[in-house]
């Protein structure tokens, strides 16, 4: 089957967005709030170099997004043809390990498939920001599209399988866990896939689903091939699977489990034959549902985004003014440490959402800061001045004041808090601390 070219198909056959126009006009409103006050607060304070870039108005108008991971064989293209109801070529569904790349099936008006690189560059797809994982990866990512009805609200992403040894892994260009932290950041539903007869979990799989963790809450078990297995041995499958996955995961909620074959082949045993058809009319309705809630979620994931923009700028005008006169030292540790409960009263609305200043933050994805980095080079505010929002929400900079810990009044601190108001870096600084800690 012959390929569309990049741009042939760029111009004339992907569908952008699913919104109606109000959705689409809150969105945009939304987005103008984000670009004219957050994001110079964010370039300002170098919030990129510490927890995730900023977001593309491409990412935040994109339709809701389906992850599929899982090990090799486990029907996760096959569950992505029965979904879309396509017999593509481009589906390659074998016993063996069949699918090398990662591929977004996206909604068009003709069938052709989108290279990575070309892919990267499209204003129509939300994937701009894969760019940075360099262009080995992207040789193995490819946009595939299909005029089916389902992909009008709905993107998914089917992904290779996660293989066992370290020794499959070495031709990898690509470190997989990080590319899979950085889809389900953005997705809003992860389904998890594993076959029946295969429940063992691999380190690298098992790396996969840590990284998963922040993210549980949108993450759907799939026991695929279930058809496969008689009634008594379906049971002792079904308890192995829960066991095995909440040890990975760690959390208190059980993760909801869909028991079935997502095919369109005839059930093998017919024992729960009422349950495979109740789990797969459930899975769609699931699906189905997206749409009609991801404004809300993402509002939301703004939201707890600007909470966490806050926090870091928080933490780095506290670094800078402890650091204005006497520059950095061990003596900073302690300090800050000192300074915790004071800036959990003063600035944060409750213990949990003050970041601790204990080694052990990691970057966005699993990569942590590399210590020997001096901190007036990965966070060059703090030789030019702490930030502190006015109550316009205008972000300035202005000189911490000689006198008093601090630098800046508390009223100023307070008024900036009442501004829109902002996460997370405090994994950056924490690991950086921890090298300074231990040189």
């Amino acid at each position: 089957m012959s390929s569309p070219g990049a741009d042939e198909i760029g111009a004339t056959s992907i569908s952008r967005r699913v919104w109606n126009m109000g959705a689409l006009g809150v969105l945009r409103k939304l987005w103008q709030i984000y670009a004219e006050t957050v994001l110079p607060l964010e370039q300002k304070s170098f919030y990129e170099h510490f927890c995730a870039p900023p977001i593309s108005l491409e990412e935040f108008e994109a339709r809701p997004q389906v992850l599929l991971l899982g090990q090799y064989s486990t029907g996760k293209t096959s569950m992505v043809k029965w979904l879309t109801e396509s017999e593509s070529n481009y589906f390659d569904v074998r016993p063996q390990p069949s699918t090398d790349k990662f591929m977004a099936v996206v909604h068009g008006d003709e069938e052709g498939i989108i290279h990575g690189n070309a892919a990267a560059c499209l204003p129509q797809l939300p994937y701009q920001g894969l760019s940075k994982f360099g262009t080995d990866f992207l040789g193995s990512f490819q946009a595939l599209v299909l005029p089916s009805e389902i992909l009008r609200d709905i993107t998914f992403i089917d992904t290779p399988g996660v293989l066992s040894g370290s020794k499959q892994r070495i031709g990898r260009d690509y470190d997989f866990a990080k590319i899979s932290a950085w889809m389900a950041d953005r997705a809003d539903l992860v389904l998890l896939t594993f076959d029946a007869h295969k429940l063992d979990i691999s380190d690298e799989f098992q790396q996969v689903m840590e990284v998963l963790r922040p993210h549980a809450g949108k993450v759907r078990c799939v026991l695929n091939k279930a058809d496969q297995i008689d009634a008594s041995n379906l049971v002792r499958v079904y308890g192995a699977l829960l066991w095995n996955v909440g040890k990975v995961f760690q959390t208190p909620e059980v993760a909801r489990v869909f028991v079935s074959s997502f095919w369109n082949e005839p059930y093998r045993f017919q024992d729960h034959v009422t349950l495979f058809e109740e789990d797969k009319a459930a899975v769609v309705k699931e699906l189905q549902s997206l749409p009609h809630t991801a404004l809300l979620r993402k509002i939301n994931n703004l939201t707890a985004r600007v909470r966490r923009v806050r926090t870091h700028v928080i933490v780095v005008g506290y670094l800078r003014s402890r650091t204005l006169l006497s520059g950095w030292s061990d003596e900073c540790i302690p300090q800050a440490r000192d300074g915790e409960r004071e800036r959990e009263s003063s600035h944060f609305g409750s213990r949990r959402e003050c970041p601790s200043l204990e080694p052990g933050g990691e970057r966005e994805g699993g990569e942590a800061p590399n210590p020997a980095d001096p901190l007036r080079e990965r966070v060059p505010l703090l030789r030019g001045g702490a930030i502190v929002l006015t109550g316009k929400n205008a972000p300035t900079t202005c000189l911490p004041r000689r006198g008093p810990p601090g630098g800046h009044s508390r009223e100023q601190s307070r008024r900036g808090s009442a501004a829109l108001l902002l996460h997370f870096v405090a994994g950056g600084i924490r690991g950086y601390l921890k090298g300074r800690h231990r040189t």
